[in-house]
């Protein structure tokens, strides 16, 4: 099964980002003449960023794939991705406070005895999405835990 990050404001995102690139862009070339390189260094590297991130934006892909004893996070675009491969392992959930005391939410995947991240989210939808991943890979959840 393959689980898609939906992202539903990621095209107007990615529009935006263009066009401060192209704006960015366009500061480069009014200043190619100026006669100091640094004058133009600024604004192409701003223009090569924002440009990398509008592609980003636009056609990057986050899939979680789960099978029996397997979990799949792969994060890219196309056959450009870092995947990372979880087999093995428990759950776990743990709660974090952060330094003005709110409390956050993590999931871990246990795998020899080592953490391992998968996401943040508020304790509700952690503890559905931890049973649905348990559910498809037959991991066991272990009962959540509080650091400080």
């Amino acid at each position: 099964m393959d689980l898609r990050v939906s992202a539903p404001l990621r095209s107007r995102a990615a529009a935006v980002i263009a066009i401060l690139a192209i704006l960015a862009g366009g500061q480069a070339l009014a200043r190619w003449n100026a006669l100091s390189t640094e004058a133009i260094t600024h604004w192409v590297g701003l223009t090569l960023f924002l440009s990398g991130l509008a592609l980003w934006t636009a056609l990057g892909d986050e899939v979680w794939h789960l099978e029996r004893n397997c979990l799949v996070h792969r994060v890219g675009i196309g056959r450009w991705c870092y995947s990372r491969r979880y087999q093995d392992a428990d759950l776990e959930i743990i709660l974090r406070f952060n330094k003005w005391g709110k409390p956050y939410y993590r999931l871990y995947s246990i795998v020899d005895g080592k953490r391992h991240f998968l996401m943040e989210r508020n304790e509700q939808d952690l503890l559905k999405l931890a049973s649905f991943i348990s559910l498809h890979t037959r991991w066991r959840l272990r009962p959540q835990t509080t650091l400080i």
